[in-house]
């Protein structure tokens, strides 16, 4: 009952699926995050490019060189430049194709989301009434335990006490101790058969015997 109580209480407090979702939907916006901004850096460089671009165009045809080797080594630079542009042209389409796809994967994960969060709202109250039966039951079961307990004599609750493995008890199966099968001694055995207050002890394992 108790790990019920625990496992609907965590549950309560924050649904593993929704918390997966949450998740889902960060790593979906960090890269579109990093999309968008390798497209902006995309941008600018191709801007300044461009910029370049012009500035050589314009010399170029501006008359003012005469010298034909300066005229062809910047006429095929400005072919270069132009082949350069075009190839960044068509990576910044990549790269918008990129930017869509992650708007897309964070459209869908808000929406799986909204769902899973709708779901969780939806199941809460059911938990809610569950949870509040298993208290409910474990605090009758607390109350049995501790009136039996109080009938208990001081010096079993003791030895109880003193017994660190769990369960504490264990029932002889035969002449064996049913938790770790090792034979019950012969005093033992008939003290637990004269059904005497003296507790019987595992020698192995150090359990409280009793008879099946």
């Amino acid at each position: 009952m108790r790990e019920n109580i625990e496992r609907i209480s965590s549950r309560l407090e924050s649904d593993p699926e929704v918390v997966s979702k949450e998740e889902a939907l960060a790593a979906a916006q960090a890269e579109q995050q990093a999309a968008t901004e390798r497209l902006h850096a995309s941008d600018h460089e191709r801007e300044s490019h461009r910029t370049r671009l012009r500035t050589r165009e314009k010399e170029l045809m501006s008359g003012r060189i005469r010298n034909p080797t300066e005229l062809m080594q910047m006429n095929e630079e400005v072919q270069h430049m132009k082949a350069r542009f075009a190839e960044e042209e068509d990576a910044e389409l990549q790269l918008m194709e990129a930017v869509e796809t992650a708007e897309e994967a964070v459209r869908l994960a808000g929406k799986e989301l909204e769902s899973e969060r709708k779901r969780s709202a939806e199941e809460n109250p059911e938990l809610q009434i569950e949870l509040e039966a298993f208290q409910a039951e474990l605090a009758d079961v607390e109350a049995e335990r501790d009136k039996v307990w109080g009938q208990v004599p001081q010096i079993a609750r003791d030895t109880f006490g003193r017994v660190r493995i769990r369960p504490a008890v264990a029932e002889v199966s035969g002449t064996q101790c049913s938790s770790c099968r090792v034979t019950v001694t012969s005093s033992g055995m008939q003290t637990l058969r004269k059904g005497l207050d003296d507790l019987v002890r595992c020698e192995n394992c150090g359990r409280i015997l009793v008879l099946a």
